[in-house]
């Protein structure tokens, strides 16, 4: 009797030892494949703000750019723009870049969004970094003759 009890004993232990190992590595933040951010501001009606819709499930994200004005431009617009995108394993941000991008302008009037298929509203050198972790986010490009850059705070 005293041998099954050593035995039963020796199996339990050995079952507890490797149900407590495991490689489950939960210090890394859980990234989602689908996110919404919006930076943080002021006034929907007058300040520059940013949306962020990413889809890492279909490897694209869609940047909504609301009250931006580019240089030379008689009135500031809302855009949205589809880009490629990218998780840094590292950093746990995702990153988007892309060339000769064609935007599309908000018109509410119609609620409709316009294809801007003249080359100087394309978006060129694109570059963005979002980081939810950090509540952080960063973009530049050029268009219209201009170089335009912002970052700033998520929600």
């Amino acid at each position: 009797m005293k041998k099954f009890f050593s035995i039963f004993f020796v199996a339990a232990m050995l079952g507890m030892v490797f149900t407590a190992c495991g490689d489950d590595n939960n210090d890394e933040p859980n990234i989602p494949d689908t996110q919404n951010l919006v930076s943080v501001h002021e006034n929907d009606d007058a300040d520059t703000y940013y949306m962020f819709d990413i889809d890492m499930t279909k490897d694209k994200s869609t940047i909504y750019m609301h009250n931006i004005q580019f240089a030379g431009a008689p009135h500031k617009m809302t855009l949205r723009v589809n880009v490629p995108v990218s998780l840094n394993q590292g950093s746990n941000a995702y990153i988007m870049s892309g060339n000769d991008l064609v935007a599309e302008m908000s018109m509410p009037s119609a609620d409709t969004w316009i294809p801007m298929t003249d080359e100087r509203y394309h978006l060129n050198n694109l570059s963005c970094t979002v980081n939810p972790s950090a509540k952080q986010f960063s973009i530049s490009f050029d268009a219209h003759g201009g170089h335009f850059e912002d970052s700033g705070k998520l929600r």
